[in-house]
């Protein structure tokens, strides 16, 4: 792991010494690399050792911790920079925010405050490694032909093209289970979609093989493959199953690591999806593009109801309370835009979680429907069979 380099800048001795002795820098994966006692030595060393932390002071003699910034700033531009000054001064953190510092800490510094405004500069420098590494692989596979011939083939299979025989000769060619999928996913990035990115197209489609890298990533140890169809949208053919747990960390890691927000539907294949997989496809994006024109009130009512369903007295009245809006305003809209009621989404997701529990866990039925918010087993297992088809007992088995 890089260790990141620090420069502390000061023409004061004892700050310097103190700033030094303050924090434990290794345990960090940090080192402090030099110090300064004036702005130009400040730059000369920073260019030299090619520092990823500046903690510098304003008023130095030579040159002056505002011009020893502005030549960094051309120089190293991705070097985080804090000011440590003994003058609080409006025009001071103007000129900060200009040369967009991560902090302005007046001295003397807080050890505490150094130390938390330490660790946010070095997870935004561990987020951006993370992010050039991701679009370091993207760019690569971009220049791989063996992608283009996986992707034909999956557009071939969801758009009825192949024949069985076809179908299992392929996925024997690259490695894959000569079966049906048991689940199929669809995932879409709607800024791209909607054209609401600024990027040119080369950095537009850098971006979507990162998402595509992230995605085959974290679905690693999982029997899978993941291809973009002609609309770009993401799909995703499992051979095993996973949870709404994983496919959470996926979104989450696109978020950290792109700062973009994807969406996503995921579904049971049938047993005959050898030769009908376009059935599942279209479902997938049907249901991911429903997702993406929710309103806001209704996104915020699903959330609620995500964050809150395991609570077995959760009630419409509650939830729209919750959003300060009526109870019949908030249903009605629910199922315009959801095509479902109140209920059903709050028992949809209760069940999926169910399921969950039952494939991953060995709790019993009684302490699963208690888990997932049902007042009574006998309701749960109810509700489960008419939703899934068999009994919980029958699914576990």
């Amino acid at each position: 792991m890089k260790k990141w380099k620090v420069l502390i800048a000061d023409d004061e001795f004892i700050i310097r010494d103190g700033i030094r002795s303050s924090v434990d820098w290794e345990k960090y994966n940090m080192e402090v690399i030099g110090e300064a006692e004036d702005g130009e030595e400040a730059v000369e060393l920073a260019i030299t050792h090619q520092i990823d932390i500046l903690l510098i002071d304003i008023n130095m003699p030579i040159m002056n911790g505002f011009i020893a910034m502005k030549q960094l700033k051309e120089q190293l531009p991705n070097c985080k920079m804090l000011v440590i000054s003994g003058y609080d001064e409006f025009s001071y953190a103007q000129e900060a925010i200009r040369l967009h510092v991560e902090d302005y800490l007046l001295k003397p510094v807080n050890p505490e405050k150094l130390l938390i405004l330490l660790m946010e500069i070095k997870e935004k420098l561990d987020i951006e490694v993370n992010k050039e590494v991701y679009l370091k692989q993207a760019a690569s596979q971009i220049k791989k032909n063996q992608a283009q011939m996986k992707r034909r083939f999956f557009q071939d299979w969801i758009e009825r093209n192949l024949s069985s025989d076809e179908i299992k000769e392929q996925l024997h060619f690259i490695d894959l289970p000569v079966s049906s999928p048991k689940q199929y996913m669809v995932i879409r990035w709607p800024e791209y979609h909607q054209n609401q990115t600024y990027m040119q197209e080369n950095d537009r489609q850098i971006f979507l093989f990162a998402i595509e890298n992230i995605v085959e990533e974290k679905l690693a140890a999982e029997m899978s493959a993941v291809f973009r169809d002609q609309s770009n949208l993401f799909n995703v053919c499992l051979w095993e199953t996973v949870d709404n747990d994983q496919m959470k960390e996926i979104e989450a890691a696109i978020l950290k690591y792109l700062k973009i927000k994807v969406y996503w539907h995921i579904e049971d294949v049938d047993v005959d999806g050898l030769t009908n997989l376009y059935k599942t496809y279209e479902m997938c994006k049907s249901k991911v593009d429903k997702q993406i024109r929710v309103s806001p009130i209704v996104k915020e009512a699903q959330l609620y109801v995500q964050q809150n369903y395991q609570d077995s007295s959760l009630t419409l009245e509650r939830v729209a309370e919750q959003l300060h809006v009526s109870s019949v305003y908030l249903s009605r809209m629910m199922k315009q835009e959801l095509a479902i009621s109140y209920v059903g989404l709050l028992t949809q997701m209760r069940i999926n979680k169910a399921t969950d529990l039952l494939k991953t866990t060995d709790m019993s039925i009684r302490a699963i429907a208690e888990e997932v918010g049902f007042d009574s087993q006998h309701y749960f297992s109810t509700t489960f069979k008419k939703m899934v088809g068999v009994s919980p007992n029958q699914f576990k088995k």
